[in-house]
C-alpha cells in the first residue's frame, strides 16, 4: 500500500535525518582529527622496527627475534647490511664471482681440457674426427662459519650506547678476516682457496724473485682473462717486487694514477693482504689473475645467539653470529700462482 505520510511521520523522518547527517559530521571530524595527528607522528619504518628489535635482543630480551637453528634470525636488514659491509672492506669479495644461496650451490661448467672441439679441413667424402667436452659440475656447501663479539655488561646497562652498531662493527671485521684469509689459503676439508686449489702454477728455480718470474706469471693467464686481473701478495713479497727495475733502470712498480690509489705492477693493479703467506723459499707467494675465476657462495641468512653465562666471570656477554660460506676456483684458466723455488 502506497500513501503520503502523515504530518507527525514527516516530523519524525526529518528529525531522523537531521541525526543521521549530525553522526556522519562526527565521525568525519574524528577521522580528519587522527589523521592529522598520525601525520605528526610519522610511522617507523622497517629498519628503525628491525634496529630497535635487535637492541631488545642484545640486552637480554630473547624472544625480540625469530628462532633459526643455530640460534636467532637477524633481521634481513641488518644481514645485507653486514654483507654488503663486508664486501666493501674485503677486496676478495668485490673482486670474485659472489652468489648468496642457502645450503648447497651447484655451478655446472664445459670441460674441453681432455677433448677439445676443433676446426679442421677435410677432404671430399673424407669424416671428421668426433670430438666433445663434458658436462662436469662444483658444488659449493654451505659449510657453517662464526664470529664472536664480547661486550661489557657496562656498556649494555648504558642506554644510549649503540650496541646494534657496535656489534655488527666486530662481526664485519670477524668475517672480512675470515673470508680474506680462506678464499687464499682455504681449509683441508672445506673452502678450497685460491693458494690450495689452483693447477695453473709457475715454478721458480730458487728464491730469488725476478722480474722474467713476474712476466711468465702474467703470461700465464689467457688472454681472456687478462683485462680484469690483479695482483695479491703479501707486503713482505711486495717489499721484494719494489726492488725490482727494467733494463733501463726504472722500478717495475708504479703508483696507481688511473684512480690515485694503490700500485701498478706491469700494468695491473697491486693488492696486499696479510693473509697471503710471508716472502720465502717453498712458497706460494704472488696470485695474478681474474679474480672471476674464483666462486663466494655466502648465505644471506645470519644468526645470532648470546651467550649470557659463558663470560659472566668477566663481566661481559658474548654474541655470536653464524653464516654458511664456501668457495673454490671455477675457472682454472683466469688464475695462476707463484711458487718461489728452495734456497739457493
Amino acid at each position: 500500500e502506497v500513501r503520503a505520510m502523515t504530518e507527525t511521520e514527516q516530523t519524525e523522518y526529518e528529525n531522523y535525518k537531521k541525526e543521521i547527517e549530525g553522526l556522519n559530521a562526527t565521525i568525519k571530524a574524528a577521522e580528519e582529527r587522527s589523521k592529522q595527528e598520525a601525520g605528526d607522528k610519522p610511522k617507523e619504518n622497517n629498519t628503525d622496527e628491525e634496529y630497535r628489535a635487535l637492541d631488545r635482543y642484545f640486552r637480554g630480551e630473547a624472544r625480540a627475534l625469530q628462532v633459526g637453528t643455530n640460534g636467532s634470525i637477524l633481521p634481513r636488514t641488518i644481514a645485507n647490511q653486514i654483507i654488503a659491509q663486508v664486501k666493501e672492506a674485503c677486496p676478495i669479495m668485490q673482486l670474485a664471482d659472489v652468489y648468496h644461496v642457502k645450503g648447497e650451490l651447484v655451478l655446472p661448467y664445459y670441460d674441453e681440457t681432455s677433448n677439445q672441439i676443433t676446426a679442421a679441413y677435410m677432404d671430399e667424402f673424407g669424416s671428421l674426427t668426433e670430438k666433445s667436452g663434458e658436462i662436469k659440475a662444483i658444488t659449493l656447501k654451505g659449510w657453517i662459519t662464526g664470529a664472536l663479539a664480547k661486550i661489557s655488561n657496562k656498556l649494555i646497562n648504558n642506554t644510549d650506547f649503540d650496541i646494534v652498531g657496535f656489534v655488527t662493527t666486530q662481526i664485519v671485521n670477524g668475517m672480512v678476516e675470515f673470508v680474506e684469509k680462506e678464499s687464499l689459503n682455504g681449509n683441508a676439508s672445506k673452502t678450497k682457496g685460491i693458494l690450495q686449489d689452483t693447477t695453473n702454477i709457475v715454478t721458480a728455480a730458487d728464491s730469488t724473485l725476478t722480474a722474467d718470474l713476474l712476466i711468465e706469471l702474467q703470461l700465464a693467464v689467457k688472454t681472456a682473462y687478462q683485462n680484469n686481473a690483479v695482483w695479491i701478495m703479501n707486503t713482505s713479497t711486495f717489499a721484494e717486487v719494489r726492488k725490482l727495475k727494467d733494463g733501463d733502470g726504472k722500478y717495475l712498480v708504479m703508483q696507481n694514477f688511473v684512480d690515485g690509489s694503490g700500485w701498478m705492477l706491469l700494468g695491473k693493479k697491486v693488492y696486499l693482504s696479510d693473509a697471503m703467506p710471508k716472502f720465502a723459499a717453498s712458497q706460494k707467494v704472488i696470485i695474478y689473475g681474474d679474480l672471476k675465476g674464483y666462486t663466494i657462495n655466502m648465505g644471506k641468512e645470519i644468526e645470532t645467539k648470546v651467550l649470557q653465562e659463558k663470560y659472566s666471570d668477566q663481566y661481559a656477554i658474548g654474541v655470536h653470529a653464524y653464516m654458511e660460506f664456501d668457495g673454490a676456483i671455477t675457472r682454472q684458466q683466469a688464475l695462476a700462482v707463484l711458487e718461489m723455488g728452495a734456497g739457493a
